[in-house]
């Protein structure tokens, strides 16, 4: 149940429904099974009333950890206190664990600028849609593991009109600084793209703001390390395939295609360029599939601040 504030709410563990043709499950259908009376979803929702504990082995087992974030200035906070415990539980140096704060309470704060789509019901005005997210992955990319943080907001376009350039503010500017700071402590690992939202009512489009840091292999599970599902149970988690001789075939969309192979899933970006993903990167390959279908519908080129590319 999508609640504010969330002084202790849990996280939920939700996968990222890719199939556009799953109408019940992402393309502004229902996102859950709902009570019809209240309209809220129902207990028994995927990952609904999810532990700390429960949250922190989906995340290691690779599956995203999702927090509604409140509608005011507490959302910086709560962003703060999420990241350390999520990256606690993973072994991460103090360090990268203050850096990792920081970053996530500037995620966080910029989502008050976009809070115009958000969907509310009854005389309390209870958000049911479209509230600010944040979201939690592992994902190995650029042959080393990262916890991935992002903020989401419904708000596809930018405050000022134009996608964001981390830039020098002038002394007296009263805003500007965040996404500076954001591209000096994550190593310039950081971006945004197109999304959609995995928490409320229905799916609501959207953007997510990114950054990733390192996680030591140390960290990881050997189980995950060691994981390798089949090229059908990955297609089965990101929609509905087609399987065959140890290759299952996803085709989300009129030009996109995704392909389940033994040792990788593959697809093709609008620009004609392969990227593919390790068949235990489900959330991070979920994203970027998500993302190509938001520019192809509103017609923009896929742009290199989108999720990591992995040649």
């Amino acid at each position: 149940m999508l609640r504010f504030p969330i002084a202790a709410t849990p996280p939920q563990v939700v996968s990222a429904p890719v199939a556009p043709g799953a109408a019940s499950r992402w393309r502004g259908g229902p996102a859950a099974i709902t009570d019809p009376e209240a309209g809220h979803e129902a207990a028994d929702s995927p990952g609904a009333g999810a532990s700390p504990v429960a949250g922190g082995a989906s995340l290691v087992a690779g599956d995203c950890l999702v927090w509604p974030l409140s509608l005011d200035a507490t959302c910086a906070g709560e962003s703060r206190r999420m990241f350390s415990e999520t990256a606690s539980g993973l072994g991460l140096p103090d360090d990268l664990i203050y850096d990792g704060m920081t970053m996530a309470s500037e995620l966080a704060a910029n989502t008050l600028y976009a809070l115009q789509n958000v969907q509310f019901e009854g005389a309390a005005r209870r958000p049911v849609a479209g509230a600010p997210e944040l979201w939690l992955y592992l994902r190995h990319a650029v042959g080393r593991w990262e916890l991935v943080c992002k903020a989401f907001d419904s708000l596809t376009g930018w405050k000022c009109g134009t996608p964001p350039t981390p830039r020098r503010a002038a002394p007296g500017a009263m805003d500007g600084r965040g996404l500076q700071l954001v591209a000096g402590l994550s190593g310039g690992r950081w971006g945004h793209h197109l999304s959609r939202s995995r928490l409320g009512c229905w799916r609501v489009p959207g953007k997510a703001v990114w950054f990733a840091q390192p996680v030591h292999p140390g960290c990881i599970p050997a189980r995950l390390k060691r994981a390798r599902p089949r090229p059908c149970e990955v297609s089965r988690r990101l929609g509905v395939g087609e399987a065959g001789a140890g290759i299952s075939v996803l085709s989300v969309r009129r030009g996109l295609t995704v392909w389940c192979l033994p040792n990788a899933i593959l697809w093709r970006t609008g620009g004609g360029v392969y990227e593919q993903r390790m068949l235990t990167d489900v959330e991070d390959t979920a994203e970027h599939i998500v993302s190509l279908c938001e520019e192809l519908d509103s017609g923009q080129a896929a742009t290199s601040t989108g999720p990591a590319r992995v040649r």
